[in-house]
């Protein structure tokens, strides 16, 4: 059974994450294995320069895009599910983000352990800021 908006929306949880709220992540649109999030642009995400968000604004963006991409997959009864955790985060900066940022996150490989994601940013105005891959290892319960 295909999942509905709502359920999806459910699984990502985003006031559940006090990061994201401190940066401000809004989940934008999600479907089975896509996940799209922003972060509104404002001062106190700024670098040193002017009107540019921090680097680690847009890193932080990939990390939860793609998590919540990858909670897009996991199965309602999957009763083995015990939370996961990145553990290889690589972001390639091709511009600088001096506006709202949206990333769009896909799942490229997912198994019971393992799940690899794609990343792309774009500005307000749709050029693409920084790409990214996320690794996320996924805990499971042991089951009697």
């Amino acid at each position: 059974m295909t999942p509905t908006q709502e359920q999806l929306l459910a699984r990502i949880a985003p006031h559940e994450v006090a990061f994201w709220r401190t940066l401000g992540v809004e989940v934008v649109d999600a479907e089975e294995g896509m996940a799209r999030l922003r972060i509104p642009a404002r001062p106190e995400l700024e670098t040193r320069r002017p009107d540019t968000l921090h680097g680690g604004v847009l890193a932080s963006l990939i990390d939860a895009a793609g998590s919540a991409a990858l909670l897009t997959t996991r199965a309602e009864d999957d009763e083995t599910w015990a939370g996961f955790a990145s553990t290889d985060l690589n972001v390639s900066y091709l511009a600088a983000a001096t506006s709202d940022v949206t990333a769009e996150a896909r799942v490229l490989r997912g198994g019971r352990r393992v799940v690899y994601t794609t990343v792309e940013v774009t500005d307000a105005g749709g050029a693409v800021v920084a790409v990214g891959r996320v690794t996320y290892m996924i805990a499971r319960r042991q089951q009697s």
